[in-house]
């Protein structure tokens, strides 16, 4: 049962935690690329800052990955939610933490190189992803 726990909650985390990933590589992106008319000196700047937070994410990721393994492996051990499970669960957060700041700080990279008007419809977006109902 205890597992099985694991395995339910390390899924729930990876699907939230991939889920900002997956818009803001879709929505964000065509959004970027597709509507807001770039000239050629904000998409070199954007793809560069893509570029590099894909090697962030990718490091974060592992992070994520690699505190959810010390979480199952603590309650496949002590079998209860005592303070091993707890500090393993502080790593989680932590870690997925350490996602949602670097991915905000992404967005206003990416942002710093708009114009004023393209910056107000990327606003919009990002508050339309941070708030749509995914149900």
């Amino acid at each position: 049962m205890l597992a099985l726990l694991a395995g339910v909650l390390g899924a729930f985390v990876g699907t939230k935690l991939s889920k900002p990933a997956a818009s803001d590589g879709n929505g964000l992106h065509a959004l970027l690329h597709d509507n807001l008319k770039l000239t050629a000196q904000q998409d070199k700047s954007i793809a560069s800052e893509e570029a590099s937070f894909r090697t962030r994410r990718l490091v974060i990721e592992r992070r994520v990955r690699s505190a959810n393994a010390e979480l199952a492996q603590a309650i496949r051990t002590t079998k209860r939610d005592g303070p091993e499970v707890q500090v393993a669960i502080d790593r989680v957060h932590e870690a997925m933490g350490e996602y949602q700041k670097e991915t905000i700080a992404h967005v206003f990279r990416m942002r710093a190189v708009l114009r004023p008007e393209q910056a107000e419809t990327f606003d919009q977006a990002v508050a339309y992803a941070l708030t749509k109902d995914d149900h």
